[in-house]
């Protein structure tokens, strides 16, 4: 269920990769499958220090932007989209997606 449900994130306008990080930070779904870039990002946001967190930490760059998102089950969402993207309609869709994803852990 959690392939089809980054394939859906992946699928919005904007996005350009996704990826599923376990607690320790390594990557149990990513959508494109076999990209590098998705699976390197995700080992490099599973860096950050979760105590400054507060659920969703938005990282905006020149070339894009990273959304990290808290899920239950200790794993963590990461998205990667364009400058141009809609944040606030992304922002929509992870919260949507952030239920689904955590409806899958009992």
């Amino acid at each position: 269920m959690e392939p089809l449900l980054l394939r859906d994130i992946a699928a919005q306008s904007g996005v350009t990769g996704a990826a599923l990080l376990d607690g320790e930070g390594f990557v149990l779904h990513s959508e494109p499958q076999h990209d590098d870039s998705v699976q390197d990002l995700g080992k490099a946001i599973a860096l950050l220090d979760p105590s400054f967190s507060s659920g969703r930490v938005t990282l905006n760059g020149e070339s894009g932007t990273i959304i990290v998102q808290e899920l239950s089950g200790n794993r963590v969402l990461v998205v990667r989209c364009l400058p141009s993207s809609n944040l606030g309609q992304l922002r929509h869709v992870l919260d949507q997606a952030v239920a689904r994803f955590n409806t899958l852990i009992p």
